[in-house]
């Protein structure tokens, strides 16, 4: 239990301080990107995908009409679309050529990354940057904002997708509260198989 223990509390303190250096212009330009679209689609790679499709499931919820890139079912992006592409080096090349598509169509795209300078980010309307580490080296993260010794417990992305993750829940809460939504409104578009 201690690593267990260690390692939760290294993942959250490090989330919360994350969080709190999201620029806030950028997260009001996200929320309206998803509520003036007519569809939301959400790409990512890997685990990010993951966090990517509990946002959406999270999205659909709400209301919202929702879709993840490369589910069969997904239709055609357009230019009163938004997408949210994950990537927390910001070159994935699943990611990033669904924002040059989505670019060449006119969708709006939201970048979540590390790195606003990537190939993403170049590509992203809105860009949510999560000074986290990401599966490549990176400076900043090293020297600035690893606090304790919980690196190696914490592998490739994880600091990234965990802290994406609590940042796109906080964000669900957030839409709650814009459109008076509670728990019970959503429930009724859950799944039958609760």
């Amino acid at each position: 239990m201690e690593y267990v223990k260690k390692t939760a509390e290294g993942i959250a303190k490090h989330a919360l301080e994350v969080i709190d250096r999201i620029n806030p212009e950028q997260v009001e330009l996200m929320i309206g990107c998803i509520t003036d679209s007519e569809s939301t689609f959400i790409v990512g790679s890997g685990r990010s995908e993951l966090v990517g499709k509990s946002f959406a499931m999270r999205l659909m919820h709400l209301g919202f009409r929702v879709y993840v890139v490369g589910d069969v079912t997904t239709p055609a992006l357009t230019d009163k679309d938004c997408l949210i592409a994950i990537s927390g080096s910001g070159e994935t090349k699943t990611v990033t050529l669904a924002a040059e598509t989505a670019k060449e169509v006119g969708t709006r795209v939201v970048g979540i990354t590390t790195d606003p300078d990537s190939t993403l980010g170049k590509n992203a309307d809105v860009v949510v940057n999560i000074e986290s580490k990401s599966k490549v080296p990176w400076k900043y993260y090293t020297s600035h904002v690893l606090k304790g010794n919980y690196d190696d417990l914490t592998p490739m992305g994880t600091l990234f997708e965990d802290s994406t993750h609590l940042f796109l829940d906080g964000l669900i809460a957030s839409f709650m509260v814009r459109l008076d939504k509670k728990e019970a409104d959503m429930e009724k578009l859950h799944s039958l198989d609760r």
